[in-house]
């Protein structure tokens, strides 16, 4: 009788342990991510006040991280519109100095952009609540005004629902939630095309938010997601740059063949914040057969960077696990400055473009 080697032994009884730990992880990591507690009182809908006329502010105003001025445009409630690939009324909210939350349109979001001052659009991932979104919202203004207080910028908060599938069984809802993502990458990629091209467009992710991304720089580039194309058409080149964070697609899917392949053609400049233990995206490869790895994990490998070319130029590793570690979620990144420094250039357009930094 044939024994099988000892390292493929070995090597069964790592991806036992490897699928025993995705179990654990998959059924606990979404109620964990839901638990985490937060300084700032949630904003119910009750306290949103209705929208004033829209009017143009005065020109060169720059407001810093005591004084907030940020919106939140949402698709949370047209999930079947988004998976249909359906026209949808965004809601628009805005905050404003010592305001509360108030509801707004997207005609004074856009009346209010400021000739040529860059307009940064985060993207967050699975798992979140209007209410934990509502609170990251806060702190993320604050870090990222903290890193650049004197210069101007016009921060957007894209949300999306992001906490509502109907599937019993964790790995399906996070695949589902995957796609929605996708998905939502066309209604992103819409509000990009309403900005004038005089503003520099900055574009955060973080997890299933990097697919919104990477999703939306490909539509804009001609690409299709999912069997569908940007009903506007391919984009006229314009100054965009990206921060992926935390990024949970595949290492190779920004090449020219794969998934996201003419994402870099819309982009000047990305720069993939690489953490190499973070613990929910060691398990990524586990969610369908013959998956990669994570390129928040793995960053670009030596195959990716020939095969992206002149691509090359334009994206960057920047490894931030001695700062975040084993976390994953988006409040292990804007708890750390230094993060907001390294990505300043991607968000301010003050050059230098790129960070100082190191890659693996």
């Amino acid at each position: 009788m044939a024994t099988r080697p000892t390292h493929h032994t070995n090597e069964a009884m790592r991806y036992c342990r490897y699928w025993l730990i995705a179990v654990w992880a998959l059924l606990s990591a979404p109620w964990c991510a839901l638990a985490q507690s937060y300084e700032l009182a949630p904003l119910d809908n009750g306290s949103v006040l209705p929208a004033p006329a829209v009017s143009v502010p005065p020109a060169n105003v720059v407001r810093g991280p005591c004084d907030p001025d940020y919106w939140i445009v949402s698709t949370r409630c047209a999930k079947d519109e988004v998976e249909a690939g359906q026209a949808y009324d965004y809601q628009v909210f805005r905050f404003d100095g010592p305001n509360p939350g108030r509801g707004s349109s997207l005609n004074e979001l856009l009346a209010s952009l400021q000739p040529g001052v860059p307009v940064c659009f985060m993207a967050h991932g699975s798992f979140v609540t209007w209410d934990s979104m509502l609170n990251d919202s806060a702190f993320t203004y604050r870090w990222l005004r903290q890193a650049a207080p004197c210069q101007p910028i016009h921060i957007i908060f894209y949300t999306w629902a992001s906490d509502d599938v109907d599937c019993c069984i964790p790995h399906l809802r996070v695949n589902k939630l995957g796609r929605r993502a996708s998905l939502n990458g066309f209604y992103l990629a819409d509000l990009v095309t309403k900005v004038s091209a005089d503003h520099p467009v900055c574009l955060i992710g973080h997890s299933h938010g990097t697919r919104m991304v990477a999703s939306a720089l490909h539509t804009m580039a001609g690409g299709e997601v999912d069997g569908l194309v940007l009903v506007h058409g391919p984009q006229p080149a314009r100054r965009i740059r990206a921060v992926l964070a935390a990024a949970a697609i595949d290492h190779d899917w920004l090449n020219p063949d794969r998934r996201y392949g003419l994402a870099l053609c819309q982009a000047e400049a990305v720069i993939n914040l690489r953490n190499h233990t973070d613990l929910p995206l060691l398990l990524y490869p586990l969610r369908r057969p013959i998956s990669g790895k994570a390129l928040a994990i793995s960053g670009l490998t030596r195959r990716d960077r020939a095969k992206l070319g002149d691509g090359n130029q334009k994206i960057i590793d920047y490894s931030v696990t001695d700062l975040v570690g084993f976390g994953h979620i988006w409040e292990y990144y804007y708890k750390q400055p230094q993060i907001a420094d390294a990505i300043r250039h991607y968000v301010y357009f003050d050059e230098p473009a790129q960070p100082v930094g190191y890659s693996h």
